[in-house]
């Protein structure tokens, strides 16, 4: 459409500049008809100035030459009754000089009148020239004028013809730029509401996105939560118990602990012996002994009454009478198992308040999933799993 709207404005401007260029060309010529025409005009005046000069020039050297020939008819007369006035006697003398004057004047005066005859029949002969040179420039500039009406009529012809033709290309160009312009009008309502159906389009993607985004965000937010709340809980139960004196209870019971290093997430009861498991998932039990004087020890960790590990010790002189042992498990706990160290018959247990061998400890090791997936629900529910909730004995974590 842009090029077709392109060639048809410069199709119009070609028209155009021919045109101008046909009229000023008919300018052009009619300028040199006239250059022409005052050219003939200012010959013909000149023509007319020199004859006038002429003819003045003539008229006067023939007034000169009759005053001249006057004044010597008028000397002639004056010496002739001079000399008839003082010398009588040269009468006849003065007669023969007088007619001999006389012819001489006049011969003058045939002479005299010959030129003026000459320069009359000159005169005439140049008015006739100049009135027949007058008569064809005349007849000249007649045609020429005739030639330039013609012309003129012509150029006026096709000037109309032209101004037709313009009018005619006119109406078809406005036709044309109105059905242009209406397209292209067309052309940006479509646009415009393609431009504002894809800008609600977008605005409503737009607002899909942010919606999405802050979603988004808040999963990011709530499994950055839970992810750190994996990291920092991960090893959040753990304790380790001693005792400082002898254990001589006979057996059959649970064996107790006169105190703790740390019992983080308050699992462990110190004065029962029992550890509850706060949160389910694989822990690590390890628990050692001391036995003095050929004195034995049989214990177990029971879990839930049931008996997962078992210790047993029996020194003799071999060994000075003196031993240590232990046992170390990994198991998996669900929340609120119990676990415990259970003493048979007989055990005898060496400690004292300065060195404790008898140490019972436990350490989470990883959550289970159920413990995993009620992190996420506390997450997206807004608690924060993280939040201190577990006092630590002694002051040490």
């Amino acid at each position: 459409m842009d090029n077709n709207l392109n060639a048809t404005y410069e199709a119009c401007n070609s028209f155009n500049n021919k045109l101008k260029d046909t009229i000023m060309g008919l300018i052009g010529a009619n300028n040199d008809r006239k250059k022409e025409f005052d050219a003939l005009k200012s010959d013909h005046e000149q023509l007319k100035k020199d004859h006038q000069a002429f003819e003045s020039s003539a008229t006067r050297e023939n007034d000169l030459r009759k005053m001249k020939s006057n004044l010597l008819k008028k000397e002639h007369k004056k010496i002739t009754k001079q000399e008839s006035r003082t010398q009588p006697n040269w009468k006849g003398k003065l007669d023969v000089e007088n007619k001999a004057r006389i012819e001489e004047i006049k011969a003058i005066d045939n002479w005299a009148r010959q030129e003026n005859d000459a320069r009359k029949t000159e005169i005439a002969n140049l008015d006739n020239f100049a009135h027949t040179e007058n008569d064809a420039r005349k007849a000249e500039i007649a045609a020429i004028d005739q030639f330039s009406k013609a012309e003129n009529e012509g150029r006026k012809s096709d000037i109309a013809a032209l101004n037709q033709r313009c009018d005619a290309e006119q109406v078809a160009r406005d036709a044309e730029d109105k059905a242009i312009n209406e397209r292209i009008e067309k052309e940006i309502r479509d646009r415009e509401n393609a431009v504002s159906e894809l800008q609600s389009r977008m605005d409503s993607q737009n607002d899909d996105k942010a919606r999405e985004l802050e979603e988004l965000r808040q999963r990011m937010m709530k499994e950055n939560t839970f992810l750190n709340a994996l990291a920092t809980k991960t090893m959040s139960v753990y304790f380790d118990a001693y005792r400082n004196k002898a254990y001589d209870g006979g057996g059959e019971e649970n064996l107790t602990f006169n105190g703790s290093l740390c019992n983080v997430g308050s699992g462990l009861d110190v004065d029962s012996g029992i550890f509850t498991a706060p949160v389910g998932g694989m822990y690590f039990f390890m628990f050692h002994i001391a036995t003095h004087d050929n004195k034995k020890a049989l214990l177990s960790i029971r879990k839930n009454g049931d008996e997962i590990a078992s210790i047993f010790d029996q020194n003799h002189k071999d060994n000075h009478k003196n031993s240590m042992a232990g046992q170390t498990i990994i198991i998996d706990c669900q929340r609120g198992d119990e676990i415990v160290v259970y003493a048979y018959t007989g055990t005898w247990l060496t400690d004292f308040p300065m060195n404790h061998y008898t140490h019972w400890v436990g350490m989470l090791l990883k959550p289970n999933e159920e413990e995993v997936n009620m992190l996420r629900k506390s997450v997206e529910e807004g608690v924060d799993p993280c939040a201190p909730a577990a006092s630590v004995e002694n002051g040490l974590e």
